[in-house]
């Protein structure tokens, strides 16, 4: 099978829909150290998700079940993955989280148009991975991008990460170490055994006592933008 690289994590696995490989491409890995983890579906699993009418060609079958495989491997890797939108800024990472339809896209996509390539970019539009190395929060694009093409094969440490409302104006507010770890449970992996629930508080203390976590109440415009960016001033 043929090896990727994935949050710095070698990867054996073989996708077999035309798009999840092209996908996958960036990730290819070619150099001599074994891998850490494989990956294997069986062809069922995948025509099940499709038979049971969710809205998802073939490829983006298969790619949501490498997602969960990976990630539910990823924790003994110190990583996991936020549902979120994660922004490459000025070297920095941003993570725009919540629930879907709340503008995550949107909002990054905005910062994207009016600060450009060179400052900013979005890595990952649905699960970027999260890992703990030398006691910092380091995200990764990956390829689980739930089909979209926003996704490229970039790191950079933690920046912060921000919880979007929709709203009738635009506030930025620093979120309570309760309410942050609340929120990051929610839009983190749902299948919770004891094992998991230690490791990923193992992780997100570090997240907690290092980088800011923010709420925007935000609207659907321009304006918001000028808010948003006012995270990057944390750092």
């Amino acid at each position: 099978m043929p090896l990727y690289k994935i949050a710095d994590v070698i990867v054996d696995m073989t996708p077999v829909g035309e798009d999840t490989a092209s996908w996958y491409e960036p990730y290819l890995y070619t150099g001599d150290d074994p891998p850490h983890m494989t990956l294997t579906l069986e062809s069922r699993d995948i025509e099940y998700l499709l038979e049971e009418g969710h809205d998802f060609s073939y490829g983006t079958a298969e790619n949501s079940l490498l997602s969960t495989a990976f990630n539910r491997k990823l924790f003994w890797h110190m990583g996991t993955y936020l549902h979120s939108s994660a922004l490459l800024f000025d070297g920095r990472v941003y993570l725009f989280s919540g629930h879907s339809g709340v503008g995550k896209s949107t909002l990054t996509s905005r910062i994207c148009k009016r600060f450009g390539d060179e400052r900013a970019k979005v890595i990952n539009d649905d699960k970027p991975s999260l890992r703990i190395i030398d006691d910092k929060c380091i995200v990764y694009g990956t390829p689980f991008a739930g089909g979209t093409s926003k996704q490229l094969n970039l790191s950079g440490e933690l920046g912060a990460i921000v919880f979007l409302e929709q709203s009738d104006h635009n506030e930025l507010v620093r979120l309570s170490d309760s309410e942050a770890i609340f929120r990051i449970m929610e839009q983190s992996i749902t299948r919770h055994n004891q094992s998991i629930v230690d490791r990923l508080l193992q992780i997100y203390s570090v997240v907690l006592d290092k980088y800011p976590i923010y709420k925007l109440y935000c609207t659907d415009s321009d304006e918001a933008v000028d808010v948003a960016i006012k995270i990057t001033d944390s750092i």
